[in-house]
């Protein structure tokens, strides 16, 4: 069964509710004060049942003290049915409401001219013409109009005729992927417990689905749902519709609530949004103004940040209290004093965080969110990003469902891990900037055979990210990496030796062959500046080698030479499994506790000793890997 969603609105005392009652036979108007007073404070509702569907009609306030309510009835609606008094003609409030329509999206309407019998019928073209010139500069100028009355049922047939040829209008979504009910009505039946309702947004709603109470953050069980007094086992978007909760109380229920289901409605004190103001208010809006912003049936204060560029179209709405919110909602935005409305604002980012108004960088996610280009959006986010973009925020950004990103963005994006995507033209520009940043390096220090990480850590890039393509140029074989140190796969500083480096380097080799297990004295090594960095050069050849003393924190360098004959001469001063200590190892040695040490916890490591508590035995003679030739 095909639905629409019809507000009901006009200046006060226009005859909205008794026409409305004329058309279902229900009286909207609950509240004692609304019988005592004779107007709708709070949005009513009845629904009109025809062969092609059902029309929700919902009752909203028009006096202009209630303008929130008027916004929270009209927030779902499909179409407008407008209603004039043929006596009074259009009204400031009338005029207000129009505007307040159009700036929801509503793009449908019919015009009810009411209160027909109070005027002579001889009169009636003339104030139809009246309210058609009135309504001329309206979004509404070209809508039906029907001149009807409550009270002696005329074009009562008509207007339900209007409105049920609405029915066969396509109904608008803001294509969320999630349900979205801002709860409009709160209250508790005896032996049922709490009930709120609301017109649902977003998707349809199934009884099972597993819903959250935002901004509380509370998850909520459904009794059950209903709608236009039926219960139901799925609510179509659209709808009117209650949902009676379990355990919570009405009271905890705070205005402006929402039921949503899971991957919408987290909270957030700034709302990214895309502005679209009168032509002419009665003041400009600036820069860190604050405003009224209505949205569903919510109601708060923001501070608007307009971004520069773009002639103000986007801006960063900043609330004193966490409000809810999703992609694609419409808000109405009003200044406080003097109260009128300035125009509306679509949430692009409900879970936006702050940002500078200069932002260029978010400026160009917004404006991709705004067209809803789904791939201008991963782009943009992963350019903000320095190279990542959380999924989810692609996801919320494009309103799709996270499950399906991968699918529809295509082979151009790639998934980090479950939580992060990036682009592949974004990987290449990366992989240029580390293998530039490497060759620069290696160009700067010839003689070394690798860089530290931090050579290729780039503020341009997120630290993730840049790990990330390090390990596919790693896997690749392009760098190669040991420990915290990097170079270019075909980086080889051997190749760069003068003959002259070639002497040095020589030099230095022999000078810790001769000293053995002694330290080369500064005579017998090159006094240059290259010196430190041959040394390292023999060392990663593993001509040297590099032991440290934890107890001392010193570290010795001994050529291989040096280890394979100390190697040895354990193995000859002591037989295979007989135990000996650290003091005779040194003595057979002839060195001192500073050198055993660290030279036979480096035999242990290699297999040479096998340590058992505070003795060890020789397991076998291979002290080191054969040296490379000078």
């Amino acid at each position: 069964m095909k639905t629409y969603c019809v507000v009901v609105i006009g200046h006060v005392d226009h005859g909205k509710t008794s026409l409305v009652r004329a058309l279902t036979g229900t009286d909207t108007d609950r509240l004692p004060e609304e019988k005592a007073r004779g107007l709708s404070i709070t949005p009513g509702f009845a629904h009109c049942t025809y062969p092609g569907g059902v029309v929700d009609l919902v009752d909203a306030p028009g006096h202009a003290d209630f303008i929130q309510a008027m916004i929270s009835g009209a927030s779902g609606a499909q179409a407008a049915l407008v209603v004039i008094s043929m006596a009074d003609g259009v009204c400031a409030q009338t005029l207000e409401h129009l505007r307040i329509a159009g700036l929801l999206g509503i793009a449908q309407a019919v015009i009810a001219v009411t209160k027909s019998d109070t005027v002579p019928r001889a009169e009636h073209s003339k104030r139809l013409s009246e309210i058609t010139q009135a309504l001329s500069q309206t979004p509404y100028a070209n809508a039906l109009k029907i001149v009807c009355s409550a009270l002696s049922g005329q074009g009562i047939e008509t207007l339900h005729n209007a409105l049920e040829r609405l029915l066969a209008y396509e109904l608008q979504n803001t294509h969320s992927p999630y349900s979205f009910l801002p709860i409009d009505r709160t209250f508790t039946l005896e032996g049922q417990g709490t009930v709120v309702t609301g017109t649902l947004l977003g998707q349809h709603l199934n009884v099972e689905d597993k819903l959250y109470l935002q901004p509380a953050g509370s998850e909520i069980s459904i009794r059950s749902l209903q709608s236009r007094g039926v219960t139901r086992d799925r609510i179509k978007v659209g709808e009117r519709m209650a949902a009676n909760l379990r355990g919570i109380n009405a009271r905890e229920i705070a205005r402006g609530s929402v039921l949503c289901t899971q991957g919408v409605g987290t909270p957030s004190n700034c709302i990214d949004v895309h502005l679209k103001l009168l032509s002419a208010p009665a003041k400009p809006l600036k820069h860190m103004q604050e405003l009224r912003v209505l949205f569903g049936a919510s109601s708060a204060v923001a501070q608007v940040r307009l971004f520069k560029g773009y002639d103000q179209e986007f801006a960063q709405l900043r609330f004193r209290k966490p409000v809810v919110g999703f992609e694609g909602q419409v808000a109405i935005l009003r200044c406080l004093s003097p109260s009128e409305t300035l125009g509306n604002a679509q949430f692009l980012d409900p879970e936006a965080k702050p940002t500078k108004t200069g932002d260029v960088e978010r400026l160009e996610v917004l404006v991709a969110a705004q067209k809803r280009d789904l791939t201008a959006i991963a782009h943009a986010l992963i350019k903000q990003g320095k190279g990542l973009a959380k999924q989810t925020d692609i996801a919320r950004l494009a309103r799709v469902r996270t499950d399906i990103l991968a699918d529809v963005l295509g082979e151009k994006f790639v998934n980090v891990n479950s939580v992060w995507i990036t682009s592949e033209k974004q990987i290449e520009v990366a992989k240029l900037a580390i293998v530039n940043a490497l060759t620069q390096y290696h160009l700067a220090h010839p003689l070394r055979s690798s860089a530290p990480r931090s050579v290729i850590e780039n503020r341009s890039f997120a630290a993730l990210f840049v790990q990330y393509v390090e390990d596919k140029l790693v896997a690749k074989g392009a760098l190669l990496k040991a420990a915290n140190m990097l170079s270019l796969a075909d980086h080889d500083p051997m190749a760069k030796l003068s003959n002259a480096q070639h002497q040095s380097m020589r030099k230095i080799e022999d000078a810790f062959r001769l000293a053995g297990l002694e330290e080369p004295s500064g005579e017998t090594l090159p006094q240059t500046d290259e010196t430190t960095e041959l040394k390292q050069l023999l060392l990663e050849q593993k001509r040297l080698i590099s032991l440290h003393n934890v107890a001392l924190k010193r570290t010795l360098v001994f050529h291989t030479d040096t280890l394979d004959w100390a190697a040895n001469a354990l193995g000859s001063a002591f037989a295979k499994q007989q135990p000996f200590t650290t003091s005779q190892a040194r003595t057979a040695l002839g060195t001192s506790r500073r050198v055993i040490v660290p030279i036979l916890e480096h035999f242990d490591t290699i297999g040479v000793t096998i340590r058992d508590s505070d003795t060890r035995q020789i397991a076998s003679a291979k002290a080191v890997p054969q040296s490379t030739g000078a």
